[in-house]
């Protein structure tokens, strides 16, 4: 079963939260300069057709569910043959925390920057669990993070099979959730952790 997602829509003609893709897409046929996004919570989507900033709508997010919330993200370098992660974790005190890394295991080269936003994932949820967090939202822009989790997609390459194995470990000791967010989509937090990716090859 798919995910709700809910739809922002900002214009001068109209601002508002629809819960279809089809009320969405009747609401902004013909009106000049609309700009709309999905989400999966309401209030990102409210605060998007607000003007809001949305990181402030995550803050609170993590604060009222008593989650974590963790952005992850990949990169690759094909001359350094070289994989790196970059997160930014946010706890339900407000805490923000920015990390990095890069490894260069030849089995999981192969796997480009996936192999880094598995590398990134499996760091937070670690990181989480360390730091006696019993509940974790990841946000990612690769779905594989999730599909390969929940088993969606069978797991064949040297990185899925070594994230499943790792995840495993953690499944019955920390509830993770995953959310999917559009990649160079301006999510400051998402762009945040791409950054720190990039950064960690050089």
């Amino acid at each position: 079963m798919a995910k709700k997602k809910y739809y922002g829509v900002r214009s001068e003609e109209i601002t508002g939260v629809f819960e279809t893709w089809e009320e969405c897409k009747s609401s902004i046929e013909g009106v000049q300069g609309v700009k709309y996004k999905s989400f999966p919570t309401f209030e990102e989507a409210d605060a998007f057709a607000k003007g809001i900033d949305i990181s402030e709508i995550h803050m609170q997010l993590a604060a009222e569910s008593g989650s974590v919330i963790a952005y992850a993200d990949g990169s690759y370098d094909d001359n350094l043959k070289r994989y790196s992660f970059g997160c930014v974790i946010i706890t339900p005190q407000g805490d923000i925390i920015c990390e990095s890394g890069s490894n260069d295991e030849p089995e999981a080269v192969g796997s480009r920057n996936v192999a880094g936003e598995l590398m990134g994932v499996m760091f937070v949820i670690k990181w989480a669990y360390g730091k006696g967090f019993d509940k974790i939202i990841i946000r990612h822009d690769y779905e594989g993070i999730a599909k390969w989790f929940t088993g969606q997609w069978k797991a064949n390459s040297y990185c899925a099979k070594k994230y499943i194995e790792y995840m495993n470990r953690y499944r019955s000791v920390i509830n993770i959730s995953f959310e999917k967010v559009a990649a160079h989509s301006g999510d400051k937090y998402n762009e945040m952790a791409d950054e720190l990716a990039k950064k960690a090859l050089h």
